[in-house]
């Protein structure tokens, strides 16, 4: 069903809101960030902006919120379109590398103590909103990981021990390249990240352990 002018202008403004969050938050951080600042920002009165949100979270919340519907949609196409576990966890770490690249400031400016397992004992501003990125980017890796069993590429299921660990490789990853001034190409990292965690995790058929085959 197509939406209303006045449910097009509804999404239209809270999409100009988030988006003037993530510049102001990207320049000066979250506590040093108000309402009015975006507000000025988006070329709106504060007023109109308590129409869509009521407070400075509820604003990242929805940043976060319009970032994972429109990540989870990017990530499945991509991992659909590669093949084998390796291309997977390759695309897979592209498109989470691309988005700190293309925020980078805001990136920066948000630091979360998050646990990768509870989405619900996130903390922070914005954090449970945030947590739920984080469950789709783990739910994705799952999937991959499952289907790299099924197929023969992993010998052996992923323990739960190692599948923390790759969750903290991802948060890491993006953390660290947000911090670089000059990050290395987007591909290449990925690809390296991949190959990383991949014969980290458990050894690939046709993959000697020791290093020999």
């Amino acid at each position: 069903m197509s939406k209303t002018p006045a449910e097009l202008l509804q999404t239209f403004r809270r999409d100009q809101i988030v988006a003037a969050a993530r510049d102001v938050i990207g320049e000066n951080g979250y506590e040093q960030s108000s309402v009015d600042q975006i507000a000025k920002r988006a070329g709106l009165s504060r007023s109109t902006v308590y129409e869509y949100f009521s407070s400075k979270e509820e604003i990242l919340k929805g940043s976060f919120a319009a970032h994972r519907e429109e990540l989870a949609e990017t990530l499945d196409r991509s991992i659909q379109r590669a093949r084998g576990i390796e291309a997977q966890l390759a695309a897979f770490f592209e498109i989470c590398l691309s988005r700190v690249d293309q925020n980078r400031e805001f990136f920066l400016a948000i630091s979360f103590p998050l646990p990768l397992d509870e989405a619900s004992a996130a903390e922070g501003p914005g954090g449970t909103e945030f947590a739920l990125v984080i469950k789709h980017f783990n739910d994705a890796v799952d999937r991959i990981l499952e289907d790299g069993f099924v197929r023969g590429e992993l010998l052996q299921p992923v323990s739960p021990a190692d599948r923390t660990c790759l969750g903290t490789l991802v948060v890491g990853a993006m953390g660290a390249r947000c911090r670089l001034d000059a990050p290395p190409p987007l591909e290449e990292s990925a690809a390296q990240l991949a190959s990383f965690a991949l014969h980290g995790l458990a050894p690939a058929s046709g993959r000697d352990p020791q290093g020999d085959g």
